[in-house]
């Protein structure tokens, strides 16, 4: 798992994260906030989470062209969570998660692309 806290709550850290994405120019495919999505049935986790699903399209097209079965683990998640004004932020090392699914040198090699990426974003988010 790939980490890092904020001092910052979650609306600047959630800010933050989409600009850097754009700036990186990765694409933004989705947003889950699941505390409102529990919500609804009556439930709520009480606390503020929210999922990022992002992708760099050109190196997933690549991933798919080597392997196809790979698709189950696109696009990237990160999450962020609130814990009393502190927002963790995670993500899966693709590096740990890819090379279980896939036994190809090139998956493994492109696994390092994506955690490299999935890293500077984490860093700018400090």
């Amino acid at each position: 798992m790939l980490a890092t806290v904020s001092s910052n709550a979650l609306p600047v850290v959630c800010d933050r994260l989409e600009r850097l994405l754009q700036v990186r120019q990765l694409p933004l495919v989705q947003v889950h906030d699941l505390d409102e999505l529990m919500a609804a049935p009556g439930g709520g986790t009480g606390r503020a989470c929210r999922i990022y699903e992002v992708c760099d399209l050109e190196t997933a097209a690549r991933l798919l062209a080597v392997d196809p079965g790979m698709a189950h683990v696109l696009p990237c998640r990160i999450s962020l969570h609130d814990r009393g004004g502190v927002t963790t932020v995670s993500t899966p090392r693709p590096t740990a998660l890819m090379p279980l699914l896939s036994h190809s040198a090139e998956v493994s090699l492109l696994a390092r692309t994506i955690e490299a990426a999935l890293c500077r974003l984490l860093r700018g988010l400090r």
